[in-house]
């Protein structure tokens, strides 16, 4: 590489989705954009493993998901301080269901499914916009 040059960095996005088909949807629409990639994880435990060992640059979460809500595991990621800037974005088809807790906690980045592959992309992008790194 010519010195002085610029390559990006690669931004890392947690998508915790049950629904193994959406999920892997999810990942690959991600995974198709320059810079960026997307784990898929079924359940919260694997996040909650997950992120002993890696500090991602986004999540992805479903609100319903087996053993622990998506809301209950971002206010665990809320608590870790490591974690604490990382966006969290939301997508449900409950959205009306989980105002109240949305609103409690100042979440406004949501996705209503069945969602457009585009808002995705464009969430994807405004939350984790991929930066230039010197070479």
């Amino acid at each position: 590489m010519v010195e002085g040059t610029k390559r990006r960095k690669t931004r890392l996005v947690l998508v915790v989705e049950d629904d193994r088909p959406i999920g892997e949807l999810l990942a690959a629409i991600i995974n198709d954009e320059d810079g960026y990639l997307a784990v898929h994880l079924t359940r919260p435990t694997q996040a909650l493993e997950a992120i002993k060992e890696v500090k991602p640059d986004l999540f992805l979460l479903d609100v319903s998901l087996p053993g622990m809500s998506g809301i209950e595991l971002y206010d665990r990621i809320k608590k870790d301080e490591r974690l604490r800037d990382v966006p969290v974005v939301f997508e449900t088809a409950l959205s009306r269901d989980y105002q109240g807790e949305f609103k409690r906690r100042g979440i406004s980045a949501i996705i209503e499914k069945p969602f457009d592959v585009n808002e995705i992309v464009r969430m994807v992008h405004r939350f984790a916009p991929v930066e230039m790194a010197a070479a």
